[in-house]
């Protein structure tokens, strides 16, 4: 009896360890499309691609509203797009946000950026080298996002990212980029970068890969087929929000692409 005892235990564990093993590898994938606002016809074909779960809309743009409302009929997450300052003092924009001009106007520029983008449920930031590394400047921003049920999508333009944590730190809902598809333009580098993306989904993790509304960029996705598995595993950045700390680690040796 106690033979046939182990016996049944022993199944139960290899049993219990298949089904972890099956629930892990349900990796989830995420692709958003930034820089949206200012072209229309790029914009519109970018929110249009099946791949895009998520747009990312820069702030009191010709087409802003118009794209998110876009986007939003078509059952697109819509974020904000937000310009921060960056290393290379590339101008932000409209509704930039930078600690030079101080904690009032920041968070005026973010609730007038939110009237800006309809739909919108979080935030991203545009550029941001030098912003997303300075605490005080974005535990201003958290706040307010926290005041807006928003949450927060680090876009990891620079290693030394502190956005995430102060995210985390707030209790605000975060998660971060993992893969950057496009910042070279050529189809080679896409399949190179969209490759490496599904391996990782594949092998069970979350993958949120950022893209742009390039005529290649464009053209790629609509190349791939639907039908692939891994179109299953696409949910909007909602749905990965928080990731765990062992996640956090891995992310520390993603190659960067500064702006």
């Amino acid at each position: 009896m106690q033979v046939v005892k182990k016996i049944i235990v022993c199944l139960q564990t290899v049993l219990l360890s298949c089904s972890a093993v099956f629930v892990f590898g349900q990796g989830k994938l995420v692709v958003v499309m930034d820089d949206l606002g200012n072209q229309l016809g790029s914009g519109t074909s970018a929110v249009e691609l099946a791949w895009v779960s998520t747009v990312a809309v820069m702030p009191a743009r010709p087409f802003s509203k118009r794209l998110s409302e876009k986007a939003h009929s078509l059952g697109k997450e819509v974020i904000i797009h937000a310009p921060m300052s960056n290393n290379t003092n590339f101008p932000l924009g409209p509704l930039g946000l930078d600690r030079k001009e101080g904690r009032e106007v920041i968070e005026a520029n973010i609730k007038s950026a939110i009237e800006s983008v309809p739909h919108a449920v979080g935030l991203s930031n545009h550029m941001g080298s030098r912003l997303t590394q300075d605490v005080e400047a974005m535990t201003w921003i958290m706040q307010s996002l926290k005041e807006q049920n928003f949450y927060f999508f680090d876009s990891r333009t620079i290693a030394s990212t502190v956005a995430w944590k102060v995210a985390d730190d707030l209790g605000v809902p975060w998660s971060m980029r993992n893969v950057f598809l496009d910042h070279e333009q050529s189809e080679s580098f896409l399949r190179k970068q969209w490759n490496h993306a599904i391996e990782r989904v594949e092998r069970g993790e979350t993958v949120a890969v950022i893209c742009h509304p390039y005529e290649v960029t464009i053209e790629f996705f609509k190349s791939l087929d639907t039908s692939h598995e891994l179109y299953d595993a696409l949910v909007p950045l909602s749905e990965i929000l928080k990731y765990p700390a062992i996640a956090i680690l891995d992310y520390r040796n993603v190659p960067e692409q500064t702006y």
